[in-house]
């Protein structure tokens, strides 16, 4: 395994070529800092008025982009610009000239984006719920599984299917096996979906409250069936399940989620840090050992989206970010690469501009993911925001508009490209009905 780190990021200006290759800087050189707009934003203007603020001990003769060139504003002294921006990532190169001194040259990073959004008044969900499950199925239904009504409550067994064009979702009829809260659902290859992990309340004490049986649902016939199971028991929450083929052969991966540490000579219930990998077949579920670790970091409550591929089971590269629990919880963002030569190699990002855990993501395009909700490592605080991560910036850009504030929310991507979020929890921990539909256009 190999482990990259990338540079530091400055949340104003993302500096390289000439302007970080010098071995040391000329007193003299300028400094550049964007006024506005604030580039962390994401934006839906074609057309802004960027204004920089240009500092040097020389005088600064000229300031020029790859876009045009500054005049300097007498009354402001910035240094001002009208700059169209396409579609997607912008890298706005600047040179900086002073009298008798070095060019400086440093780059900033604006994204353009169109988007639609809209806070259903007439929820499709039935009842309020947490901490629950979304999957889409064949034929374009929503499928509902588990879920509770309060943070830290008893778990359901609801299991519900949303049909297109429906106004609610609709209770199949059978209910799920057992009842989960934090668990997850992966859609297999023949559409049928596992179910695996998960507690029956939100805030255990014991590893004798998480759910470890897998389960099958069959959308063919509404059933829910056990899984026989071959290795360690899983017994986490609040995890994240991706699919990935292998030699041709779909495998199921478990990253990170509260649960237990140790298995033997006890259980321990704490934060785990493994990958653990399975295979299904024929009908059944086999672990593959050992799992990987401990160099994963010990991260719950952390979304694992997928940066490419367009299709079930494509994806080898995916984003991972939430907080870390340490002896301290603390911001991390990481890529894992599953294709290198070399294994799995995991590459730090630059950070969120919200650090926030519970949360819940989508690709929206190659190298695109989009983040919403979730809280911050204050419980009481609950954000309302969402973020894009932009893979060739290597920079989170927050979302130009507030959805329905929540943790513990579901986000999934349509095929026609819409993004529906259902439920989670409020600032005072109580399942929320919510609905929110957002499109967004990046390319």
């Amino acid at each position: 395994m190999k482990t990259f780190f990338s540079l530091a990021f400055s949340l104003l200006i993302i500096s390289f070529g000439t302007g970080c290759d010098r071995a040391f800087q000329d007193v003299g050189e300028a400094t550049i800092e964007v006024v506005g707009p604030n580039p962390t934003v994401a934006l839906v203007e074609n057309t802004i008025d960027l204004e920089l603020r240009v500092s040097s001990v020389r005088e600064v003769t000229q300031v020029h982009s790859n876009r045009g060139s500054f005049a300097k504003d007498a009354g402001s002294g910035l240094w001002k610009a009208p700059i169209s921006l396409s579609m997607g990532l912008n890298q706005i190169i600047i040179e900086a000239f002073v009298d008798d001194g070095p060019t400086r040259v440093d780059t900033v990073s604006f994204f353009r984006l169109t988007f639609t959004h809209e806070s259903v008044p007439n929820s499709p969900l039935p009842f309020t719920t947490g901490s629950h499950s979304i999957s889409l199925i064949a034929n374009d239904d929503l499928l509902l599984v588990g879920g509770n009504a309060g943070a830290g409550d008893t778990a359901s067994l609801d299991a519900h299917v949303l049909h297109p064009g429906a106004n609610l979702f609709q209770p199949l009829k059978a209910f799920s096996i057992f009842p989960r809260v934090g668990h997850s659902t992966t859609v297999l290859p023949n559409g049928k979906v596992l179910i695996m992990g998960g507690a029956v309340l939100g805030d255990i004490s014991v590893t004798t409250d998480l759910v470890s049986p897998v389960e099958l649902f069959d959308p063919s016939d509404q059933s829910f069936s056990p899984v026989p199971f071959k290795g360690d028991p899983i017994r986490r929450m609040y995890h994240t399940s991706i699919i990935r083929l292998v030699n041709g052969q779909p495998q199921i991966d478990l990253l990170g989620g509260r649960g237990d540490v140790q298995y033997t000579p006890a259980p321990l219930l704490g934060i785990r840090q493994d990958l653990r990998s399975f295979v299904f077949r024929n009908d059944s579920l086999i672990a593959l050992s050992p799992a990987v670790g401990p160099f994963i970091e010990p991260i719950a409550g952390h979304i694992q989206t997928a940066l490419d591929g367009t299709s079930l089971s494509t994806g080898t590269r995916f984003l991972v970010n939430g907080l870390r629990f340490d002896t301290e919880m603390k911001p991390t963002s990481f890529i894992m690469d599953y294709a290198s030569p070399f294994g799995i190699e995991i590459t730090p990002t630059a950070p969120m501009n919200e650090p926030r855990i519970r949360h819940a993501a989508v690709q929206v395009a190659p190298g695109v993911v989009a983040l919403f909700g979730g809280r911050a490592e204050d419980p009481t605080v609950v954000f309302g925001t969402g973020e894009l991560f932009i893979e060739a910036a290597n920079a989170y850009f927050t979302l130009p508009f507030a959805i329905t504030p929540r943790f513990g929310l579901t986000a999934t991507r349509l095929n026609n490209g819409r993004i529906v979020l259902f439920g989670g929890f409020d600032a005072t921990s109580n399942a929320t009905d919510a609905t929110d539909f957002v499109s967004l256009q990046v390319e």
